[in-house]
């Protein structure tokens, strides 16, 4: 090839190397400018108040048990009014939704419902007159020191218990978390404090949490003044006057606390946090499980709080949003869900006590009371009889997941302490997924729009995924 040929070469070559080099530039800005709008629009996803979707619930919306005697029931106790397990009222109506989901798949039981007004003596009797009803077993939707009198009547009538909301004791079964996973979860909310104040409206100190302080407000009437004290003791910067009238018990001249522990009833956390927002008290704060119930959220908004603050608890996944997770508990969820709507649609169903149709309560009924009803009607259809004492033989003997119609986490009724996942960190959010009736944008809502529906002082809790 000629010296010349060889020149032409190279500059056909270079002059192709340096049309490409706009195209690559190209190329590149479309891929950033790209990526920019996908992040944009991913923003706007997250933070917008369209309804999420769950994932289509393929786990059937009905339950067929098999060999479950007619005339089957299942005894439910709450706890009514202002007393000791109120706050589980609204979430034991997930009991009607197992209910109705049975009677869908054929499977007629009826439930019975007693108040134990949360004392001791009204525990046990109201599972004696369950007894006396004929139920096969109980589920005690409540939680406690009242409730031991629950139980020990219902074993001294050997009749079967499952606690969805407290610890197991005697011949019963827990589908609450074990105090040591509570403990460990709670330490892990706590991150990085070396200070951390707890403040006992009731609750106690949660088994194995380490903690610096603690301020006694069980019998404070004044939330606000304990507010402000909390407020002292934690640095906030609005921290006033009004903080040495607060609880007689510590009152702090200087800061001493970088994270606040909130132990007692849903009620009082709620109205205690409602309070700390308006002291701006800006240390972490994390809440005992008591806060995933429905009466937390409606006693922070009745304190005139905001939902839409930054709440840490811990538990385990039994709330809406894992009906958005792509796995078998996330079907069983979802089908959960799809029950709920069944039964807010029908004009004719009741809660538990009769005294409110169900649509007013279907934005609380939770999925732990639907389960503990479940695990109950597995064990008669298993011991193909009502009798109470082949029921707790047969509970016994039982290990349930999602298969089994259960929607939260698989329980294992070998063990008193059923449930065996492990207490994780839990978080809240305020938007409304759409899952449920009177949820905004929820598909099917029927009456559960109306003034009495539950939800719009609602949180959904999911597990946090920024926890160590």
């Amino acid at each position: 090839m000629s010296d010349q040929t060889i020149d032409e070469a190279e500059g056909a070559e270079a002059g192709r190397a340096r049309n490409r080099r706009p195209l690559v530039i190209i190329a590149i800005a479309v891929l950033l400018v790209a990526a920019v709008v996908a992040a944009v629009l991913t923003f706007r996803a997250v933070g917008s108040s369209t309804p999420a979707e769950a994932v289509p619930a393929t786990v059937p919306v009905r339950i067929a048990v098999e060999d479950v005697p007619a005339a089957t029931k299942i005894g439910v106790v709450v706890t009514l009014g202002d007393g000791e397990g109120s706050e589980w009222n609204e979430a034991a109506q997930g009991a009607l939704v197992a209910e109705r989901r049975l009677a869908l798949g054929g499977t007629d039981i009826a439930l019975v419902t007693k108040n134990d007004g949360g004392t001791s003596a009204g525990a046990k009797a109201a599972v004696r007159s369950l007894v006396g009803s004929g139920v096969a077993g109980i589920v005690v939707a409540s939680s406690g020191t009242h409730v031991s009198g629950a139980l020990s009547a219902a074993a001294a009538e050997g009749v079967p218990v499952v606690l969805p909301y407290a610890t197991a004791e005697k011949d019963s079964w827990s589908t609450a978390p074990a105090a040591d996973s509570i403990s460990a979860a709670m330490t892990a909310a706590l991150g990085d404090a070396e200070s951390p104040l707890l403040v006992d409206l009731g609750g106690g100190a949660p088994a194995g949490l380490r903690v610096a302080h603690v301020l006694d407000g069980d019998a404070t009437a004044d939330t606000t003044a304990l507010a402000e004290t909390i407020a002292s003791r934690t640095g906030a910067a609005s921290a006033g006057d009004g903080a040495e009238e607060a609880a007689d018990a510590e009152p702090a001249a200087e800061p001493d606390s970088d994270a606040v522990v909130v132990s007692g009833s849903a009620q009082r956390q709620g109205a205690l946090v409602a309070a700390l927002q308006a002291a701006d008290v800006t240390v972490p704060v994390v809440l005992t499980p008591d806060a995933t119930s429905p009466a937390f959220g409606s006693a922070l908004v009745d304190a005139g709080g905001s939902l839409s603050g930054s709440f840490r608890t811990v538990g385990v996944a039994t709330d809406d949003a894992r009906a958005l997770s792509s796995d078998a508990e996330g079907r069983a969820m979802s089908a959960f869900l799809g029950g709920v709507r069944v039964l807010a649609d029908d004009t004719d169903a009741q809660n538990l006590t009769g005294d409110r149709p169900f649509s007013a309560v279907a934005g609380a009924a939770d999925s732990r009371s639907h389960d503990a009803v479940i695990a109950l009607v597995r064990a008669v259809g298993a011991a193909e009889s009502a009798e109470p004492s082949e029921v707790t033989d047969a509970l016994a003997a039982l290990d349930l997941d999602s298969a089994a119609g259960i929607a939260g986490p698989a329980l294992d009724f070998t063990r008193q302490q059923a449930l065996g996942a492990r207490a994780t960190v839990l978080a809240a959010s305020a938007q409304q997924l759409g899952l449920r009736p009177g949820d905004a944008g929820a598909a099917g809502s029927g009456d559960a729009s109306g003034d009495d529906a539950v939800g719009s002082a609602s949180l959904v809790w999911f597990e946090d995924s920024t926890a160590r």
